[in-house]
């Protein structure tokens, strides 16, 4: 309570806000909505559709880790969604939503088409209003929503990445029919990808010499088939009053096969060899929500939303190994599945106190069941079968009550005041073992400001209080075993029930400077103070080696990031239509548990960043542009005996846009030009000795062609 009250203290003399709206106003680069972006006191970033499809992405987060403070934890060029980080931080500590709703656990980015996505909203510091489980920060990607025009679009496209084939078509409809308004947005898309992953296994006696020497080099084919259908309706009711429905349908089907054909040099094979598993998987989401706006008295409303979405997914997967010697091989079958069905409320009511000055209060609440299946069958050579099964179901009730004080103390100064209370509760009935039921609540007072100079500069100042929640897998104490190679960098897996949330306190202060239409400066930095943090544990059971996470300490995150947006226009009245962009950020974290150095917070991006251009030719039709992405890798310590190592990854895109007429274009983009390989390392070392362990992951270079028209 006394940090609480002296940040505060600090705050106080600099704060600022103006009035919010449901959501983030749309920033884009050109002037207008780059001004709502420096007028609005909670800090934030909001990406629209356009600057989302410039490049031709087919997967979101490939659009998004050119956006600043963005990095994606997934290797590059494969067209995975991957999991979007801010502050380069993960796992939790970056809170994604969808249409405001944090998204359930397996939500992946890689089967959402940006053309589905009106806008992304990033915003660096909590807020009342949603979640405080955002450490880092959060992410709302909006889909597309009901136009006031008439729309007939269409967009068909191919692409290919080392010899595999993929295409896409995407409709979208709109138009408004007196009071109602109504869109449609669908895509049809097949992808492919086939790679190898080289890996190399080394152990060695406590006096440096070496015992084991394998390779075990990987080759991998997936295809994946998606379908997505995005239907909208709004009715403008009496007077001012509006009710929305809102839907997504999201259907998958994904298949990876893979072989591992060993070498061992020295110290002998592993159990088995020459490997191979095939995964299958169809997966399903609908999500659907009405949304009812009721326009009050004295300019107050009241917005109400309930929500519903189903996930469910099944898949088959089958490992065949052989050993070394010759004989029957080991099967292993596991047919699993799991529903996931939640259920959301929320409403806000909002009021104007006078002018500049408004109040907002309001409650989200849901319910979520999840039950997940496994069937397994192992068949070992010259043994029975083993016949392990698995069923859990996890129910999670949650309600949350929220204020906020919007305030614009003067033309300079404003303020933004907010609290949150959050509770949960996670209960669970798991076959053959000890139920869990665990039930937390948090507190989360936000401040945030904005002060304005005389001339073009501006400061910001946050001070949040901010929680990581614990995810269903890791509370559940069920054993996930490895296939073959069980060891300390490749253990296998168990959740903990006794597991508590972390909480953090928070500061976030920013320098901003105006210099024109379309362009900006800004500096920001950050630091966040964790306790309860939780880590990984490693031990060893009957000889295999597990993993289970643990509350262990207190952390500390700092970090800072720099922003440029500059059309030469602005410095130069005749220049070319030229638009400069950058972007840099800078993580920092330590986490006092584990002992240094490289003891980074939950393995953390040291650094990132974008340099882009695009550019619109005077004599034709032509746009072009690139963007070059870096993000930096290094040593990351997990515990005194292991430590992990992230390769940097450097990613060249570029694009050409063709208008052929008003109602035809042609996209013309490259992916992943430098085809750079990604590489881990993870090393284990005690008083007997070490082991390490070493992945080189190939990237292959994309090109895609769109053709883009109007009906």
């Amino acid at each position: 309570m006394r940090l609480s009250i002296f940040l505060c203290s600090l705050a106080l003399p600099l704060t600022a806000h103006v009035r919010a709206e449901d959501t983030l106003p749309s920033v884009t680069v050109n002037a207008g909505k780059l001004e709502q972006r420096r007028n609005d006191t909670v800090a934030g970033m909001v990406v629209g559709h356009d600057e989302l499809i410039r490049q031709g992405d087919r997967v979101l987060s490939d659009a998004l880790k050119r956006l600043p403070g963005i990095t994606i934890g997934a290797p590059a060029g494969t067209g995975q969604g991957g999991q979007l980080q801010l502050r380069g931080l993960g796992q939790g500590y970056t809170l994604v939503m969808l249409d405001g709703d944090p998204v359930p656990a397996g939500f992946s980015l890689d089967a959402l088409d940006p053309e589905l996505v009106e806008r992304v909203e990033i915003m660096r510091a909590a807020t009342a209003e949603f979640s405080a489980q955002a450490i880092a920060g959060s992410i709302n990607i909006v889909l597309k929503k009901s136009a006031k025009r008439r729309e007939r679009t269409y967009k068909l496209g191919g692409s290919a990445s080392n010899g595999m084939p993929a295409g896409s078509a995407t409709v979208q409809w709109s138009s408004q029919d007196g009071r109602l308004s109504y869109a449609l947005a669908g895509t049809l898309g097949h992808t492919g990808r086939r790679g190898l992953l080289d890996e190399w296994n080394r152990e060695y006696a406590a006096g440096g010499i070496a015992t084991v020497v394998r390779r075990m080099p990987l080759t991998e084919r997936v295809t994946s088939d998606t379908f997505e259908l995005a239907p909208r309706l709004q009715w403008a009711l009496a007077g001012e009053d509006s009710l929305a429905w809102q839907s997504l349908l999201n259907v998958r089907r994904l298949a990876s096969r893979r072989h591992v054909v060993e070498t061992a040099y020295l110290g002998g094979h592993t159990g088995y060899p020459d490997n191979d598993a095939t995964f299958d998987q169809d997966s399903s989401t609908v999500r659907s929500d009405l949304r009812w706006l009721r326009k009050l008295e004295a300019g107050a409303s009241l917005d109400v939303k309930l929500g519903v979405d189903i996930n469910h997914r099944g898949s088959d997967y089958l490992f065949r190994g052989v050993g070394a010697l010759p004989g029957p091989a080991n099967v292993r079958l596991v047919d699993a599945g799991v529903d996931d069905v939640g259920v959301q409320a929320s409403g806000t009511y909002r009021r104007a106190l006078g002018e500049g000055h408004a109040l907002a209060a309001g409650w989200d609440g849901g319910r979520r069941r999840r039950a997940e299946y496994r069937r397994e069958r192992q068949l070992e050579p010259g043994g029975p079968p083993v016949l392990p099964d698995a069923d859990y179901a996890v129910t999670v009730r949650r309600l949350a009550l929220f204020a906020q004080d919007e305030w614009d103390v003067s033309a300079r100064w404003s303020l933004y005041l907010g609290l949150r209370w959050e509770t949960w509760r996670t209960a669970s009935a798991t076959g053959g073992a000890n139920p869990v039921d665990v039930r937390a609540q948090v507190w989360s007072p936000v401040l945030q400001s904005l002060w304005k100079f005389a001339g073009k500069d501006q400061v910001r100042l946050a001070v949040t209080r901010t929680y990581k929640a614990p995810q269903i897998f890791q509370l559940i104490p069920r054993p996930y075993a490895v296939d073959n190679g069980n060891s300390p960098t490749n253990p296998d897996n168990q959740g903990n029930p006794a597991l508590r949330p972390e909480m953090a306190w928070g500061l976030d202060a920013a320098y901003e400077y105006y210099l024109g239409e379309g362009a900006m400066l800004s500096a920001s930095a950050t630091w966040r103070r964790i306790r309860d943090v939780m880590l990984d544990r490693l031990y060893q059971d009957n000889g295999r080696w597990v993993a289970t996470p643990a509350n262990n300490g207190r952390a500390q995150v700092r970090g800072i990031e720099l922003e440029a947006k500059l059309p030469l226009a602005v410095l130069f009245p005749r220049a070319p239509a030229l638009d400069l962009r950058a972007n840099l950020a800078r993580n920092w974290s330590a986490v006092d548990a584990v002992p240094g150095p490289y003891n980074r917070l939950d393995g953390q991006l040291p650094w990132s960043a974008n340099l882009g251009a695009d550019y619109q030719l005077a004599s034709r039709p032509l746009a072009v542009g690139g963007n070059l992405h870096y993000q930096a890798g290094g040593p990351s310590r997990e515990s005194g005996q292991l430590l992990a190592w992230q390769g940097a990854r450097r990613e060249l895109d570029v694009y050409a846009l063709w208008k052929v007429s008003d109602t035809l274009r042609l996209r013309v983009s490259g992916a992943n030009l430098l085809r750079q390989a990604d590489r881990t390392r993870s090393l284990y070392a005690d008083g007997g000795g070490s082991a390490l362990r070493t992945v080189d992951t190939g990237t292959y270079r994309t090109w895609r062609v769109m053709l883009e028209g109007t009906l």
